[in-house]
């Protein structure tokens, strides 16, 4: 079968592969529609997830089983069930955690085999907006990490996990809510979708700001940005580093909290919310293009008029 493997030393190619082997428990599904997330590019780019190279790539997908032919979306967090995390009801923070499309062979190809269990119904769903439950589910997770604002909100990156974020935030009623970003047309996104005003650098103070981003500054920006006893929850994985000043942090009582994934009940939530999710700022393109786009996304070229990029795995 045709796959998007990542070889290591960030090399990425299209090749023909054996088709993957269920193991007890697993369901063969055939992949219809797979995003590409920053994730991704990451692996790639940055080794940070570490892969376990030569791996298929991908882990937003929707598909179809092979066994019954009904249309699923894929959980790709895998979790060892024993550990404390576990037992504690958080399997996304599992000990031994794994992710399929990075420890394992993911939704970049013709078939995929999945545990059962990480398997949820895709409903009515257009196959955009199903292969956006990842992003959902993040950004359901990483709301309910903080208290309920009573005042403004800000979310910094309007990317897919910053307009997933208002999404989710509008979903549940939250207002006065701010989008900061350096694009035009990702700030022109967000105003359509609902954001109550959008800047390019984020000023003023908040109850709660939700970093998308991942850079040093953008971290920063969160954490100084909120209001005292107020909330910055860290979403994006761009850097490795964080640098916020102690005094702010300690004298007004902020607090930061990181926020990773999501449990499997946010992600049967989320997949619920998706027949509502409006897909315009999502572009899809046909498999056959992956290599070269995903080489020039690792570049830093990404093609213009798009926010998400989805793959069509089948014609």
């Amino acid at each position: 079968m045709k796959a998007l493997v990542y070889l290591g030393d960030a090399k990425v190619r299209q090749l023909n592969v054996a088709s993957p082997l269920p193991r007890a428990g697993e369901v063969m599904v055939t992949v219809l529609q797979a995003g590409i997330c920053g994730t991704d590019l990451c692996v790639v780019r940055d080794e940070r997830p570490k892969a376990n190279a030569p791996v298929t790539l991908g882990h937003e997908f929707v598909g179809l089983r092979q066994d019954t032919g009904e249309r699923v979306i894929v959980n790709p967090l895998l979790a060892c069930g024993r550990c404390r995390a576990c037992e504690e009801g958080r399997p996304h923070l599992c000990e031994r955690r794994e992710v399929i499309g990075v420890h394992r062979g993911g939704g970049f190809a013709e078939s995929v085999a999945v545990p059962e269990a990480n398997l949820v119904p895709a409903g009515d769903t257009t196959a955009a907006q199903a292969a956006m439950a990842d992003p959902i589910a993040t950004a359901l997770h990483a709301f309910r990490l903080a208290p309920e604002p009573r005042g403004p909100v800000a979310i910094i990156g309007a990317g897919a996990i910053g307009l997933s974020m208002l999404f989710v935030l509008k979903r549940f009623g939250v207002a006065n809510i701010m989008v900061a970003d350096l694009s035009d047309e990702r700030l022109a996104f967000a105003r359509e979708l609902g954001a109550d005003s959008t800047v390019e650098s984020i000023g003023g103070v908040y109850d709660v700001v939700y970093d998308t981003v991942g850079a040093v500054a953008t971290r920063r920006d969160a954490a100084m940005k909120t209001r005292a006893g107020g909330t910055a929850v860290l979403v994006g994985l761009h850097s490795a580093d964080l640098s916020v000043p102690a005094g702010p942090l300690i004298g007004g009582e902020r607090t930061l909290k990181g926020s990773f994934g999501y449990t499997p009940d946010e992600f049967r939530e989320a997949v619920a919310m998706l027949p509502d999710l409006d897909t315009r700022w999502v572009h899809t393109v046909p498999f056959g293009e992956a290599e070269g786009l995903f080489t020039a996304l690792i570049e830093g070229r990404s093609p213009p008029g798009h926010i998400k990029l989805q793959m069509r795995m089948r014609a």
